[in-house]
């Protein structure tokens, strides 16, 4: 029988693409925007960091008075006016390092369901269970109520949710609801004078959610016995070496770590906290409870015996097990625990008693008891359900599918919710810049020729044609509003549409002979034919878009043929520079991805644009071709900025790095989303204190522990 978590109205896949289908001919996309925005009376939003909070080191401003009410006590709604809609709210969650810093907390409640267990001698009180001095949480909206189910959605291709990738690990530093970086596991935290080392003061008087304390040897067991274990960790992470030296982690006693570096490294705090560094093993490593999978304190007798069980060929396999982040009873530091192991049709989370996060009247968090993870078969399925209004929060339907939602949403009950995150960049065209064709070579490594390349394209048309609204002519860009300012007219560099400026680059540049055809000869005479391999998978409009740039590189007399490629294959042959030309989807960092962390923007290993520049670089010659001085130049930008104790100067320095990257424009880019639609969340009403902006769920501003079921 079907768990009836799962029933559905009677709805199909085929329902819905033709409800989408049937408003899309109706409304162009961009009359669809503007009636979105109008319907969730949205203002023109200001970005999620422009009220930015003091540096960490200052102390957080005094709370709101905070109300008296106990939620537990709570019954019906809380709030009886209807939620904001999409950005018409700014973001008004506090995270407030200590009671103190909160403006006092008088006394700790308790979720109901917990007070048998501690009446019983089960569970110690809640003042036992909570640290000395426990993060306070200033609600969004309201103190709210215990209790309730969240339901959310995992699609059936992935193994687990964002629950896994995101929801359970609090890391040791974490971005704050304004998007600064803000204490967390760590209370605290300071450099000495050159920014080499770090010294980390725990939370004293976190608990594990088995009741185990967590002290710094868990810390120490990930490093010792995980990071510097060469059969569990072959290749460390570069994130924790500077200069090429691994750092020194030290345990000073039980609540405080310090680490070493050979360079300064003020940059690091950060990366502690973001999507990409080192944010999650520190605080996800339960030394009680890995050792007993581990050679270093477990007997062998045992590990084999387990081994045999589960059906692992080696330790390191079932420690890995063991070590997942959605692991049945692995003890975790996370507002909800698993109770079933991934796939299910239902993956079910319930409280964590030893939460050590409370709000401004004491209460323990979370509010809501259970979270349900529904495994859909793809996006169609999450969309009927979203407009069936069965979810209540809902993120990856695509821009595609805002008509549909915006025409539903009243009648199933959900609001839109703004993004905050890197813009996507479709359709970048790459260049074989090591290619064994040496006139090629020459042409793709002169910048002019890559000007030229970009002014002949009609980012205007591709947009009306492709897209019908919703994305921008730009260059591959970062996060729009500050630091880095996405939106900047930088971005627009050599996004103009101008054939003549091309063809009179390209008459510069020698390439004045033509064929029979009309089309432009090599620099010795010969046939020049760019030959574009186009993804299918990201965007899998790649093809679409290639085939007009076809046609409008042919207008200046460039020949160039369009061969579509499936995802894997695609991502095969171009990083073994198999490619002539390559066209797929970019980033190029900010919000949670810190810059530093793209590969994109700092020729990194892995770098999309150049991988045999990218591994000189990496092997100090060693590997790979020597690339140009601009490439070599983003490398000393990155460790000067890795160094960098002020934030301002920081930023400078990005600058000077998005400046080299839109002079040399080695990718070109074709259009980028507003990450505010390409990643619109879809937010039950019943669902609150949830902010209009800044959701995303690989990013931690939405604070979901403070979120309640107001019925």
């Amino acid at each position: 029988m079907e768990s009836p978590i799962l029933s559905t109205r009677c709805r199909t896949a085929r329902t819905g693409k033709r409800l989408r289908k049937g408003v899309s001919k109706l409304l162009p996309f961009l009359i669809i925007l503007s009636l979105l925005l109008a319907a969730c009376g949205a203002a023109d939003s200001p970005a999620a960091s422009d009220d930015a909070e003091p540096a960490v080191e200052e102390a957080a401003p005094a709370a709101e008075e905070a109300p008296a009410a106990e939620s537990a006590t709570i019954t019906g709604p809380v709030l009886t006016d209807p939620p904001a809609g999409a950005g018409e709210r700014e973001v008004q969650s506090e995270v407030y390092n200590t009671p103190a810093d909160a403006g006092g907390v008088d006394s700790y409640q308790q979720a109901p369901e917990l007070d048998e267990l501690v009446a019983s001698g089960e569970l110690e009180p809640v003042e036992e269970r909570l640290p000395i001095n426990p993060i306070v949480i200033k609600p969004e909206e309201a103190v709210g109520k215990y209790g309730g189910i969240l339901r959310k959605t995992v699609t059936g291709q992935y193994p687990h949710g964002e629950m896994g990738w995101w929801w359970m690990v609090e890391p040791l530093t974490l971005h704050s609801p304004k998007g600064v970086i803000v204490p967390n596991v760590a209370e605290s935290w300071s450099w000495n004078d050159d920014h080499t080392q770090l010294t980390l003061n725990l939370r004293k008087g976190i608990k594990w959610s088995d009741g185990e304390p967590f002290t710094a040897n868990d810390v120490m067991f990930w490093w010792d016995d995980i990071i510097l274990n060469e059969e569990l960790t072959p290749s460390p992470s570069t994130l924790l070496s500077r200069g090429g030296v691994m750092a020194e982690l030290a345990m000073v006693d039980d609540f405080t770590i310090q680490f070493s570096f050979a360079k300064p490294y003020a940059l690091f705090t950060t990366y502690l906290g973001s999507w990409g560094g080192p944010r999650s093993g520190p605080t996800t490593s339960p030394k009680h409870f890995l050792s007993k999978f581990h050679p270093d304190y477990a007997e062998a007798s045992e590990i084999d015996a387990m081994m045999e069980e589960g059906g692992f060929d080696t330790w390191m396999d079932l420690f890995g097990h063991n070590n997942r982040s959605i692991a049945i009873g692995k003890p975790s530091l996370a507002a909800w625990l698993p109770t079933t192991e991934p796939p299910n049709p239902v993956e079910v989370y319930v409280r964590n008693p030893y939460f050590w996060k409370v709000d401004t009247a004491g209460n323990q968090l979370p509010y809501i008891g259970e979270v349900h993870e529904i495994r859909v078969a793809d996006a169609e399925a999450a969309l009927l359900k979203t407009i069936a209004g069965e979810l209540d929060f809902v993120r990856g339907l695509g821009t595609a599918n805002i008509p549909v939602l915006a025409e539903n949403r009243e009648s199933g009950n959900f609001r839109f919710a703004y993004a905050n995150w890197m813009p996507n960049a479709y359709g970048n065209i790459m260049f074989n810049y090591t290619t064994e064709d040496d006139a090629k070579r020459q042409l793709y490594n002169e910048k002019s020729f890559r000007h030229a390349l970009s002014v002949a394209i009609n980012r205007d048309e591709i947009i009306k044609l492709v897209y019908k609204g919703g994305v921008f002519a730009s260059q591959i860009a970062p996060l729009r509003g500050p630091p880095y300012h996405g939106e900047d007219e930088l971005f627009q560099s050599w996004t103009q549409h101008d054939p003549d400026l091309a063809n009179q680059m390209l008459d510069d540049l020698g390439l004045t002979e033509r064929d029979d055809e009309g089309f432009r000869l090599g620099p010795t005479g010969e046939e020049l034919v760019l030959h574009i391999s186009a993804t299918t998978s990201w965007p899998a409009e790649s093809p679409e878009l290639m085939e007009l740039v076809k046609g409008y590189w042919a207008e200046v007399g460039i020949n160039a043929t369009v061969t579509p490629e499936a995802g894997q294959l695609w991502y095969t042959r171009h990083n073994a520079g198999e490619h002539d030309v390559s066209a797929r989807g970019g980033h190029f960092g900010g919000g949670p991805v810190h810059p530093t962390l793209n590969a994109n923007t700092f020729a990194m290993r892995g770098w999309q644009w150049a991988r045999d520049w990218a591994a000189w670089l990496d092997t100090d010659g060693a590997e790979g071709v020597e690339p140009p001085d601009d490439v070599k130049q983003l490398r000393v930008l990155r460790d000067q900025i890795l160094g960098e104790p002020d934030e301002d100067t920081r930023n400078a320095l990005m600058r000077e790095v998005f400046e080299i990257h839109m002079d040399n424009i080695w990718s070109i880019g074709l259009v980028v989303d507003d990450p505010k639609f390409g990643q619109l969340t879809h937010v039950n009403n019943r669902l609150r204190n949830v902010v209009t902006w800044s959701i995303s769920g690989e990013w931690t501003p939405t604070i979901p522990a403070q979120w309640f079921i107001n019925e």
